[in-house]
């Protein structure tokens, strides 16, 4: 478990399954997340047993550190070994827990997990225009906005700009 003050990751199992495909099926959310289509039943659990097979990618559950409360989930995606990066995904998924920064200490523990203990050396994101408070989040972070692909993805009715964000391990 990596804990924060207002955070904590744990790693991502059975108990955090139920409440994460709500989440990815709240049409609100699931725009945020660029997801197109609802999840079934089967389709949330062949993900999740395609999770553990899977060398290329870390995923954890984020909790009140105080409360134990499962919120959302943060994650390294597509992580390259050979290169030392990956792509950071996050979804706080609980919206009472917006705005208190959550996102933004579980990207920084999860980045501080990859660069200590994964001995990565660039972590990226790619967030849509139309969620402002994730951009703010990633940058809050230690992110910095590498480039910005226009019209890159579409959003239900138009075709939406996303940030290429990213942070590199500090060498000192």
């Amino acid at each position: 478990m990596l804990s924060g003050t207002v955070v904590s990751l744990r790693a991502f199992d059975r108990r955090h399954l139920a409440v994460t495909r709500d989440w990815m099926n709240d049409l609100e959310l699931a725009q945020l997340l660029d997801r197109c289509r609802p999840v079934t039943d089967a389709e949330h659990e062949h993900w999740y047993s395609s999770l553990v097979a899977r060398n290329d990618v870390c995923f954890m559950a984020i909790e009140e550190t105080d409360t134990g409360r499962h919120i959302g989930n943060v994650w390294l995606w597509n992580i390259d070994w050979r290169n030392g990066k990956a792509e950071l995904r996050i979804v706080i998924g609980e919206r009472t827990a917006l705005g208190q920064g959550s996102g933004t200490e579980a990207i920084g523990l999860l980045c501080e997990y990859a660069f200590e203990r994964l001995n990565l050396r660039r972590i990226y994101a790619y967030v849509l225009a139309s969620n402002p408070r994730a951009v703010r989040a990633f940058q809050k972070s230690g992110f910095d906005q590498e480039g910005l692909l226009k019209g890159d993805r579409w959003g239900g009715s138009d075709y939406v700009d996303v940030h290429v964000l990213a942070r590199l391990r500090s060498v000192c």
